[in-house]
């Protein structure tokens, strides 16, 4: 006599070895291309910025600032997130960063800027001294102590004013690490390569004072904060 249930068994096996044979093989499907984070694009360039974004971007924008300029200081915080959110996020607008200094101040902290290990920390640091702004400066010499400092010898001035304002301090604490901010204070290299980068901008754009926007090649007039800025940009990313 016949098992019923091994009828059943067998039958089930059979069904289930046809349905396998009939579907057709399976094929790997694409994972769909991640579109680049254009923000944490963040390259040194030749002129001695800091580049953020797509460096093939059609629309390219040059910002001349001071980190003891207030103005550049409220663009930062006005400004830039849009920047970053709304133009350098698309791809279709890079933004490189310049160092226009202004005083002894503005060297000092150009050259702890430039002590950072990547482009990416340079950019950070410096976003980090705008945030700062007010309360560095409120630690700026006085009179007296100015007229002090400007008795000290190159090699040690930025050095002592680090000192005198405690931004050898401010540095550590923002992770740089100590015996580095010494060696760079002490680096006039480092100091040369910003008051170069001040007067090619004024050689190349005439450029006078911060913030100060180049696009695409052109300088812009009376523009230095970012209600004049971002209908221009607009403009540009529009083809207009």
């Amino acid at each position: 006599m016949i098992q019923f249930r091994a009828v059943l068994t067998a039958f089930a096996s059979l069904a289930a070895i046809g349905a396998s044979a009939a579907l057709p093989p399976a094929t790997a499907v694409a994972a769909p291309a991640k579109a680049p984070d254009w923000n944490r694009r963040i390259a040194a360039t030749p002129e001695g910025g800091w580049l953020i974004g797509n460096p093939a971007a059609p629309v390219k924008l040059i910002e001349y600032a001071s980190y003891t300029c207030p103005h550049c200081a409220h663009f930062m915080a006005e400004g830039m997130p849009i920047v970053r959110r709304d133009y350098i996020a698309t791809g279709k607008v890079s933004l490189e960063f310049r160092q226009f200094a202004l005083n002894p101040i503005d060297l000092t902290e150009g050259m702890l800027v430039r002590c950072t290990a990547t482009p990416a920390a340079a950019v950070a640091l410096g976003e980090k001294m705008f945030a700062d702004q007010q309360a560095i400066l409120d630690r700026a010499p006085d009179e007296a102590t100015g007229e002090r400092l400007s008795a000290t010898p190159p090699a040690q001035l930025h050095t002592a004013l680090a000192q005198a304002m405690k931004l050898d301090e401010w540095a550590t604490k923002n992770g740089l690490p100590a015996p580095r901010v010494k060696a760079c204070l002490a680096d006039l290299s480092l100091r040369d390569r910003i008051v170069a980068i001040r007067g090619k901008a004024i050689e190349s754009y005439d450029i006078q004072g911060t913030p100060s926007f180049v696009l695409n090649g052109k300088a812009l007039e009376k523009t230095f904060n970012w209600q004049a800025l971002e209908p221009q940009l607009k403009a540009a990313v529009a083809g207009k």
